[in-house]
């Protein structure tokens, strides 16, 4: 049964990071408004939950969202995906030339970042690293 559970949930991040892909594409094509909505629907079906239930939640409890009933594998591989669609929401609010929200999109996945970090300790790989990398000179730029 666990195993079932595991490799529903590795089919299921792989699929979000192909969507991923497009929502890239999306943003990098001009798309923006089209990109943000595509990583609510990613967001949506890598919580199991409606929008309205984590939108507005703080990264603490978005954390707590990912990681229930999961594995420690399964809820790394989660934590790293959402970090990776937020880092995406912040480039969508860049690019908006929203920056209130961009920052603030920063300094949340900054926050989830540091929860990942201290739960699973070996996150800090060298992918997680050039996560911080980025959303810190983000950050920097933004306090500048």
């Amino acid at each position: 049964m666990a195993s079932q559970q595991r490799d529903y949930i590795l089919r299921l991040i792989e699929q979000l990071r192909e969507f991923l892909i497009e929502v890239v594409r999306l943003r990098e094509t001009g798309r923006v408004d089209q990109a943000l909505t595509a990583i609510i629907q990613a967001q949506e079906r890598l919580l199991s939950l409606p929008s309205e239930r984590f939108l507005t939640a703080s990264p603490e409890e978005l954390f707590q969202l990912l990681i229930r009933g999961e594995t420690p594998d399964n809820a790394r591989e989660k934590s790293l995906l959402q970090v990776d669609l937020l880092i995406e929401i912040a480039r969508v609010y860049e690019q908006k030339e929203q920056p209130a929200l961009a920052t603030g999109a920063w300094r949340f996945t900054h926050e989830l970042i540091a929860l990942a970090t201290a739960m699973f300790p070996d996150t800090a790989d060298l992918a997680l690293a050039r996560r911080q990398d980025e959303v810190s000179r983000h950050l920097d730029h933004a306090g500048a």
